[in-house]
């Protein structure tokens, strides 16, 4: 039997659901919503869950991953009860009790979070004073005259470990945790394999679901903000690739003019969101926990560090590329090492649960069709 924690909601409130004690289940959020179906109805569901605070049916539920928080139901609420604030705090607090020894819980706490970044940020400025060679070329801009390869492979591949150990924790937590749900369907090997193939392509790389949001405007700048950054990783690894691995010489200008454009979308990606929550212009940026601005900005200054390392040494000054270069590196370092813990979980616990749950093979237009 599940247990009822009435002070769950307390808990949640402090996530950035604020309002939604104010709900009396008229079920208007879950009638608008454009992405809710017979199967899988929500945000109403998880009003009543969350104001019980039956805390093991929230973690088995698909349901917080399948919405992409439009704010229609926001604005439609009668009581302003905000069931789409609602939505976003579960996925915060669902990132946490997936977390292995709840080390998310230092990166959504108001003051925790803010001295995690900067303890992080301070170890990893240290790691670089340490391992940085110092005396490094003078007479022009070298930057594996300041960091070497050998140190940038080391670390990278310790960081890979730590990445991966903890992301599939992370998954298996998460999957014991859906299969707990009766509605997760059951399927056999092959449709398991069809339906990754279709949330890989139409989730992961399309993102496909968020244009069935009334709000689709917004849909460019998600997209830019994962492609951005996955196109950087991308040429990232070709440059370690030919450093490390042999791979062909010619692949090393594709990865620099490959890491100029995603740089750009990257950019644009991530200063939208910044700019939209600057200006709370509607439902959806009216509230942002600090998280969601740490990301941000974090996502925001990668892409920017980068090109002001490749002015640096286009111009020829090597002190200034040095230092542009250790600045983006304790940047991409504070990226990586959080993103089994932060909102960059997202991009795995989002299509995991669309897979497990069926969903995303059609999207909600191409089934009324």
């Amino acid at each position: 039997m599940a247990k009822v924690k009435p002070e769950f909601i307390d808990r949640v409130k402090k996530l950035g659901a604020f309002d939604i004690s104010a709900c009396y289940s008229c079920g208007n959020c879950t009638a608008i919503c454009p992405l809710t179906n017979e199967n899988y109805s929500f945000p109403r569901k998880l009003i009543r869950y969350s104001l019980l605070g039956i805390e093991e049916k929230i973690t088995a539920a698909p349901d917080l991953w399948l919405c992409y928080y439009c704010g229609e139901c926001s604005d439609s609420c009668p009581r302003e009860a905000d069931p789409g604030g609602l939505m976003m705090a579960l996925r915060r607090w669902a990132i946490r009790q997936y977390s292995l020894g709840k080390i998310a819980d230092l990166f959504y706490g108001r003051i925790s979070s803010w001295v995690t970044w900067v303890v992080l940020t301070i170890l990893a400025t240290l790691g670089i004073i340490y391992f940085r060679n110092p005396h490094p070329e003078t007479t022009k801009a070298v930057p594996l005259s300041f960091i070497g390869l050998d140190f940038l492979h080391n670390a990278g591949l310790v960081m890979g470990l730590f990445i991966a150990f903890f992301a599939l924790v992370h998954i298996f937590i998460m999957v014991k945790s859906l299969t707990k749900n009766p509605t997760t369907p059951r399927r056999s090997p092959q449709k398991l394999l069809v339906g990754f193939i279709q949330v890989l392509i139409n989730e992961v790389l399309l993102q496909k679901r968020f244009r069935d949001c009334e709000e689709s405007e917004r849909y460019l700048p998600h997209l830019a903000l994962f492609w951005g950054f996955a196109g950087l990783f991308l040429a990232t690894i070709l440059v370690f690739g030919v450093d490390f691995f042999g791979f062909p010489e010619f692949l090393r200008p594709v990865a620099k003019v490959t890491g100029i454009i995603f740089g750009l979308v990257l950019i644009y990606g991530a200063g939208y969101f910044i700019l939209l929550r600057l200006r709370r212009s509607n439902s959806y940026s009216q509230y942002s926990h600090p998280s969601d601005w740490l990301f941000l900005i974090w996502m925001f200054l990668a892409g920017l560090t980068g090109f002001i390392l490749d002015i640096f040494k286009w111009l020829n000054l090597p002190w200034p590329t040095y230092i542009a270069f250790a600045v983006h590196l304790v940047i991409v370092f504070n990226l990586l090492v959080t993103a089994p813990f932060t909102k960059f979980a997202h991009a795995l616990y989002r299509p995991l649960a669309l897979w497990l749950a069926g969903e995303a093979q059609t999207s909600p237009q191409e089934e009324a069709s």
